[in-house]
């Protein structure tokens, strides 16, 4: 009887091992649990397009303009930039001389805030911000109608003015209006890289780029001056005093771009990160925009001395390459003034020396454009259809060509042909009809990308880390599948999930045109958008400030006995509009379990300050203790603490690592955790450098010596303490358990994306403090209803 039952138990096993064996090889959709039917809604992703713009935000304008609650003013230092030759790029000589012109006030300072933050990082690259805003304000001027029935008209202006403004604000006019310097960037990127944490926080130093006729940085001066141009179009019957500002700004950047004898591209500030090719295309596409706006020949002239006719169909419209856009603008001149004849068409011939017996048709080398990708000759065209120029954003490249199509209709017979039909179908790809069952649009769908490359919105200490971000950055395209529809959904991946301002500038058009040809009574924009994060529903109510330790502790024992306790903590915080600045965590131990030892001889050693390793003395934590634990309710007793203080620096708000070791490694001194309190719900693990962090209430946090976060040894909790509902099973946090969870939970046991944190509690199903096999057959169990 006793064999039987042992055989009964292995034969057992061996069937649970099998059955769990087949469901991880399984592919997570082959789970039937309830999804929602792929939406193809373009009222709604124009919607949540232009919210990433608002999540990039930069300036002293971020709370007046922005429509996030968790996104603030930041980099507010930008308004006073040391006017010198070590935090900008100018020589003393230039700025003595241009004083009265860069520093009027006399106060040592330039203002160079606003604009917007490039991509997840928090720099303000010339190019691809002034390509954004340039093509941004295009799509909206050629489907404007198109934001007005969708009621997005009001959110895009705010936005296009943010960007110009920025743009103005950074062009430095002398008294007879002519341009003497322009700030193209702000940060370094070499710097910016080594931080991952809110831009509000950020106290990184921030070097200023100027271009000046000794280094004219041609490229970002002319597209600066292409977005005023295009914003002049777009404000000028509605606000027709601030157009004019724009088109002054715009003219004098231009007049800067053509008189430097020498002309060139911005190699100075951007390094490799935005390495410009040419300086051309910039000059044309600028130049091309101000002649739509004034008809003055100078400006048509000057686009016709250096437009490379053949250039568009060879690439698509990008912030390095804008030729295919130049072509649209040339075609409208000419559609606008010389449809019916041959004068504009012969006047380029002339200016570049062509034979007057060859064919010019600017349109023509967008539909060739859009043919080439279509067919293949210039991307490749994926297995399931799409067309993939780049493994760099080839969401980017793929919806700019869609604008284009678009752009391309609406000036031939203004209804959806064949490139329409195209734009349609690879909209469709990227919403979610592709091998990958994945939506490229952050927050669109249920099935959307979750993990964008993106500080803000991550809310981590660093891009490595696999928990749930802490905000939906919603409509941001990120970078996209890859030649064999392929994509890789983490936060650390900088190519496949990527967001920056340029992917999303012609992706907002392209919704917009999308919209025009393609919309039906069932797309409808999203009320009462966004939503509060955690769920939130009173828009006027403050959302009451959170703030917790996560962590880990290793038990150093030797031969006679335990020694000491190695404790990992990050210092987490969320929905907090102002971060507390003098920030310090307290670990509570009791003397009871030591022996031969006085409290205050015990060994203190900070292991390791994620602060100060990224941002040197100044911000990194202080280490003080023991002290006596005082507490009324515990009368006389035997808990001290320790306590680590960053004063200045919201460390609650970047959940940096920080390590400190805590005991004694004398022989036969004695140290017991057991009795601890901050030890006491602290996971526990054998490895202080990749222990699973979690929440420990036990080990509180305070601002300037005020509870905010935790639970005192007496029971003392901050006014308002929360704590997260965790439904077992809800692995993203969303509120429900479905095939998202289920996956991974698989890419957690595969060892290919692991849990932490609120996630690994959730996915614990059976509650034994780990993760295993098991949890994930009663997973599946759940989803099936049994």
């Amino acid at each position: 009887m006793k064999m039987r039952k042992i055989l009964s138990k292995i034969t057992k096993a061996s069937i649970m091992s099998a059955v769990i064996l087949s469901m991880l090889a399984a592919p997570a959709g082959a789970i039937e649990v309830s999804a929602a039917d792929l939406e193809f809604n373009y009222a709604k992703a124009l919607q949540y397009s232009q919210y990433f713009y608002d999540a990039n935000m930069c300036g002293t304008g971020v709370n007046e303009n922005n429509q996030y609650v968790w996104r603030k003013d930041c980099h507010t230092y930008d308004a006073k930039l040391k006017l010198d030759s070590t935090n900008t790029n100018m020589t003393a000589s230039f700025i003595t001389a241009n004083k009265a012109v860069l520093d009027p006030d006399g106060d040592g300072t330039i203002d160079v805030s606003g604009g917007f933050h490039d991509a997840g990082d928090h720099v303000k690259f010339g190019m691809p911000e002034a390509y954004s805003g340039s093509t941004l304000g295009w799509g909206f001027y050629e489907f404007r109608e198109q934001y007005e029935a969708t009621r997005q008209d009001a959110h895009a202006k705010t936005i296009l003015r943010y960007f110009n403004d920025y743009f103005m604000k950074c062009t430095y006019l002398d008294e007879s209006g002519k341009a003497i310097a322009f700030c193209y960037q702000v940060g370094d990127g070499d710097v910016d890289h080594a931080y991952w944490q809110a831009p509000e926080i950020d106290k990184m130093f921030r070097r200023g780029w100027f271009a000046t006729d000794a280094m004219p940085s041609t490229d970002c001066v002319a597209a600066a001056a292409a977005s005023l141009a295009v914003n002049y179009m777009n404000f000028k019957d509605e606000d027709p005093e601030y157009a004019a500002q724009n088109l002054k700004y715009a003219k004098a950047l231009f007049e800067f771009a053509e008189r430097c004898p020498t002309k060139e591209c911005n190699a100075d500030g951007p390094k490799g990160y935005y390495t410009s090719s040419k300086w051309q295309d910039d000059y044309c596409w600028a130049a091309s925009w101000l002649y739509l706006a004034t008809q003055e020949d100078h400006y048509i002239d000057e686009a016709f001395k250096y437009y490379d006719y053949y250039a568009p169909s060879c690439w698509t419209h990008c912030w390095n390459d804008v030729w295919a856009g130049t072509a649209c603008i040339l075609g409208e001149i000419n559609d606008l003034y010389d449809k019916d004849s041959q004068a504009f068409e012969d006047r380029y011939r002339k200016a570049t020396n062509k034979s007057p017996y060859e064919e010019i048709d600017f349109w023509s080398q967008i539909a060739k454009t859009i043919d080439n990708w279509m067919t293949g000759k210039t991307p490749q065209i994926t297995p399931a259809g799409y067309s993939f120029l780049n493994q760099w954003g080839s969401a980017r490249y793929n919806t700019a060509t869609q604008l284009l199509a678009l752009v391309y209709d609406k000036h031939h017979g203004d209804t959806a042909s064949k490139y329409g039909e195209w734009a349609r179908s690879q909209m469709e790809y990227l919403m979610g009809d592709n091998p990958m069952n994945r939506c490229y649009i952050v927050g669109y769908s249920d099935i959307s990308a979750k993990y964008p490359h993106h500080r803000a919105s991550s809310g981590l200490s660093k891009c490595e880390d696999t928990d749930p971000q802490r905000y939906v950055l919603y409509g941001a395209l990120v970078g996209g599948p890859d030649a064999k529809d392929y994509h890789v959904d983490v936060t650390s991946d900088y190519i496949y999930n990527e967001v920056t301002i340029d992917y999303n500038a012609a992706f907002v058009g392209a919704c917009a045109g999308l919209y025009r040809y393609f919309a039906d009574p069932s797309m409808q924009i999203t009320p009462d958008f966004p939503p509060l994060p955690g769920g939130g529903d009173n828009p006027d109510q403050p959302l009451t400030p959170e703030y917790w330790v996560e962590g880990f502790c290793k038990d150093i024992v030797q031969d006679d006995g335990p020694k000491a306790t190695e404790i990992t903590i990050y210092v987490k915080s969320k929905n907090v509009s102002e971060p507390a600045e003098k920030v310090s965590v307290r670990y509570y131990f009791d003397a009871t379990g030591m022996s031969s030892l006085d409290p205050n001889n015990i060994e203190l050693r900070e292991l390791y300050d994620q602060a100060y390793v990224e941002g040197g003395e100044g911000v990194d934590g202080v280490l003080t203790g023991p002290v006596k634990y005082s507490s009324s309710k515990l009368g006389d007793n035997k808990i001290y603490y320790i306590e680590v203080t960053w004063n200045g620096y919201p460390i609650a708000g970047s959940n940096k690592k920080y390590q400190v070791a805590l005991g004694t490694y004398a022989w036969q001194n004695s140290w017991n955790p057991d009795d601890d309190w901050s030890h006491q719900g602290l996971n526990t693990t054998d490895d202080n450098w990749t222990g699973v962090p979690m929440r420990a209430d036990n080990i509180c946090v305070y601002n300037d010596g005020v509870l905010i976060g935790g639970i005192e040894p007496d029971g003392t909790k901050p006014e308002t303490v929360t704590v997260p509902e965790i439904i077992k099973g809800d692995l993203n946090d969303d509120k429900e358990v479905n095939a998202l969870d289920y996956a991974a939970l698989k890419m957690h046991l595969l060892g290919s994306k692991l849990l932490t944190g609120d996630a690994f509690k959730a996915a614990d199903m059976n509650g034994d403090n780990s993760v295993d096999a098991i949890d994930f057959a009663l997973l599946k169990k759940q989803l099936l209803g049994m």
